[in-house]
């Protein structure tokens, strides 16, 4: 808004500095409808002058502000691709701590299966479609994960490998190598 009072000034001091400067330069008797002539012309150039440089200094902001925010663009990709990678790192660290437990288990490759896609959240009945198999089958393995696991329910499988995750700053901050621990099977 403040620039456009701006540049109505200086088109209005245009606009009177221009309809002067003509009358005193006027070769021609002075007539009512000449003046108004010479006056819209006038009127019409200053607008013109004003609008292109309203325009120009409109246009060179979009292009700072463009510009600022591909540069915000290209660093926020910057710092998810740092983060995926940071993050890939520990996912690929927990799932082998995940796989080294199942086998400390002693849980059999199905089994161990179907521990990843119980603690994945789908239900048994998901689970026997993707294996192709009945839910009662699913059933009966998720219980020798449980009796395996000395776990009672798929709440406690899930917390058995997350609850850690989740613990106070300072807490993991004592076990730089991570709070997931493997337990000798309790069988």
């Amino acid at each position: 808004m403040n620039r456009i009072l701006v540049f109505s000034g200086v088109a209005a001091a245009i606009f009177v500095s221009l309809g002067v400067l003509d009358a005193l330069q006027g070769d021609e008797p002075f007539s009512a409808w000449g003046l108004a002539i010479d006056l819209v012309e006038k009127g019409l150039l200053a607008a013109a002058v004003v609008a292109t440089a309203y325009v120009s200094l409109e246009s060179r902001d979009m292009r700072r502000d463009r510009a600022r925010l591909l540069n915000d663009l290209t660093r926020a990709r910057a710092e998810g691709d740092r983060w995926r990678a940071t993050a890939k790192v520990h996912l690929d660290g927990l799932s082998r701590a995940i796989h080294e437990q199942f086998n400390t288990w002693r849980l059999t490759e199905g089994e161990a299966d179907i521990a990843v896609l119980m603690l994945k959240g789908l239900s048994h009945k998901e689970i026997a479609r993707l294996r192709s198999t009945t839910e009662a089958t699913v059933r009966q393995q998720a219980a020798a994960i449980y009796r395996k696991s000395d776990l009672s329910s798929r709440a406690e499988l899930s917390a058995f490998f997350l609850e850690d995750l989740f613990a106070p700053s300072e807490e993991r901050n004592q076990d730089p190598v991570g709070k997931i621990k493997l337990v000798e099977n309790r069988n």
